[in-house]
């Protein structure tokens, strides 16, 4: 089963008793639990809001917190546009996990660095100043914004607009992306690496757990199952279409479980439970980016193209002349000793390099070629000389074979990941507003540190496209930019980017050299940890960098948190001192807690 994404609401049941006397149920209170579509109990103000659940709570949209009623608070929640939400959260600091601190004001627990335009945030405290951590209307994203007075005073791609923000959701001008989203927002089948990575709050990164392939699916309503017998229940049913879902696609739970409490999340996903040949692409750069090279896309499905276009398969140029591709020509890959000599594909004229990137992408060159007609001419083709292999394009995964897999050439490493990417001089020739042109570095990795980056792209006039982020601080959730230092740091409730450091010195302010456990490597690094972290007896999973103290001792429950004494009135009450061994084996004098005390 799939990760699922923060929940916007928590709400205990509320029970509902029908006055005496009355001619049935009353209807359902404002914040009182509900279900969705169900007829009998209906909510007085007419929405029940569902969560990843068969329940919901009775709710009312809403524009700021004083369209609703005391302890609610006016937020996005995906679907639902803007709605009344109880008012949750922390009032000191005792009340967030590990390395967060609390906003009162806002009641969010969050960690304290600090973010740029359009990266994932917690709070407004970790956007630039004036800016805003705005929840995106329909998506539910959450990113950062920039104060702006104008349009003119924004980035490429982002208008300057009055969006609610703060506590209380007062309006304010902002930069904001012009698409209302900072993520990739891939659609459904797409592959992808976490949630992070797919459509809306509530589309989850599906993982097939007998092949391994990871796709995104799309959030659908069960109730809208079609039943093939009359009084059959729609959601009960396992595979049904659903006016949600693609044809071939059935709206499925994944929570399914022995336990008949567990309901949801319900996702489109493919009958044949594989996302293999799937497209829904129109555009012919969309169908390379889903088909690969010379297919397109045929009800849904990718089959070899017949019109000529680049890279479909030919015999002569009467083949590729099809389709209205009239100055298209057959070409044949005379590559000495490779698997792909004689390979024979249709190619289009050009006159630079230039102009096939902008025709097809990054990854394409103009070369000279030998027509038998007797016209020499250029003609774009795959960088790598082969419409066969290597067709993975700009941030798909090339760990498995390097640059063999990419369609340009070029795999970037960023620590345990490595991804497709391509040669640029500006963030305009990467072709994707979530990619910018950094430095390369050694050994295949890359620098987007605003040191080593000027308005007219790399100091050295040739870099590399990277995803935007992944730098000190940067959040790195499954699917968001990986880290380019290659140190993710898991906190258990959160994740984001972090440095190794050695002798506990070298770390920013707020943060402090400690063991901890690093998510995809084995064994304890010293990394830059978050000041704050565990109390006693608070959880340590994440190893000792989770304890205030650094200090992790093991309990059959899970570790837990201890601390320094000297004698046991230092230790929190029922907890005595003595000598004990933590998890990463360190002998201290510490508390210890009643639970593993002897006798």
């Amino acid at each position: 089963m799939p990760g699922l994404k923060p929940l916007l609401v928590s709400l205990a049941l509320a029970g509902v008793v029908a006055g005496c006397g009355s001619s049935g149920p009353k209807p359902l209170p404002f914040g009182s639990s509900c279900v969705p579509g169900d007829t009998v109990f209906e909510c007085a103000s007419g929405l029940c809001v569902a969560l990843d659940t068969a329940s919901g709570f009775c709710t009312d949209g809403c524009t700021i917190t004083d369209d609703c009623p005391a302890d609610f608070a006016c937020a996005g929640a995906g679907r639902y546009g803007r709605i009344c939400q109880p008012l949750t959260g922390c009032k000191t600091e005792t009340d967030c996990p590990a390395g967060h601190v609390c906003n009162a004001e806002t009641g969010n627990c969050y960690i304290q660095v600090s973010r740029t335009l359009c990266s994932p945030c917690q709070d407004t405290a970790q956007c630039p100043a004036g800016g805003a951590c705005f929840e995106a209307l329909g998506s539910g994203e959450k990113f950062c914004t920039a104060a702006c007075g104008a349009s003119d005073d924004c980035p490429t791609g982002y208008d300057c607009r009055e969006i609610p923000a703060g506590a209380m959701g007062a309006l304010v001008k902002q930069c904001v992306p012009s698409t209302d989203t900072c993520s990739n927002g891939r659609g459904i089948c797409t592959s992808c690496r976490g949630d992070a990575e797919c459509g809306g709050p509530f589309d989850l990164c599906v993982r097939n757990v007998v092949s391994g392939e990871q796709f995104c699916g799309r959030d659908c309503n069960p109730q809208k199952n079609l039943c093939p017998t009359p009084g059959c229940d729609p959601v009960k049913l396992d595979s049904a279409q659903n006016p949600d879902c693609p044809a071939g696609f059935s709206c499925t739970n994944l929570g399914k479980s022995d336990d008949p409490n567990v309901v949801g999340p319900y996702q489109c996903v493919p009958n044949s439970n594989t996302c293999a040949g799937y497209c829904d692409s129109s555009d012919a750069l969309g169908q390379v980016s889903q088909c690969g090279l010379g297919k397109v896309c045929v009800s849904n499905a990718c089959v070899p193209a017949v019109d000529g276009r680049m890279c479909s398969p030919c015999t002569d140029n009467d083949d590729c002349r099809r389709g209205g591709f009239s100055e298209n020509r057959c070409i044949v890959n005379n590559c000495p000793d490779c698997p792909y000599k004689g390979e024979a594909f249709c190619s289009t004229p050009c006159a630079d390099d230039a102009a096939c990137i902008r025709s097809f992408g990054a990854g394409f060159v103009c070369k000279p070629v030998d027509d038998p007609s007797g016209v020499e001419r250029s003609y774009c083709m795959p960088q790598r000389g082969t419409c066969q292999t290597g067709l993975k394009r700009l941030g798909e995964d090339c760990t498995a074979n390097g640059a063999a897999d990419c369609v340009t050439g070029t795999c970037l490493v960023a620590g345990v990941t490595s991804f497709c990417s391509g040669p640029c001089a500006q963030d305009s020739q990467c072709g994707d507003a979530h990619y910018r042109c950094c430095e390369t570095a050694a050994q295949g990795g890359y620098d987007c540190s605003a040191d080593k980056r000027n308005p007219d792209g790399p100091k050295s006039g040739m870099g590399v496209c990277a995803p935007i982020g992944g730098l000190f601080g940067d959040d790195c959730s499954p699917g968001l930019a990986p880290c380019q230092s290659g140190t993710c740091l898991d906190l258990g409730t959160a994740r984001l980017c972090s440095v190794t450091c050695a002798g506990g010195a070298g770390c920013p302010s707020g943060f402090t050299c400690r063991k901890a456990q690093l998510p995809d490597l084995s064994g304890e690094a010293d990394v830059c940890f978050p000041n704050g972290g565990g109390t006693p007896g608070a959880d340590c999973d994440f190893g000792p960098a989770a304890c205030q103290s650094g200090l992790c001792i093991r309990k059959d429950s899970g570790p837990i948190c201890t601390t320094p004494c000297m004698a046991d009135a230092e230790c929190p009450e029922n907890w005595i001192c003595q000598l004990l061994r933590t998890v990463n084996e360190q002998s201290v004098q510490a508390c210890l807690p009643p639970a593993l005390q002897d006798g």
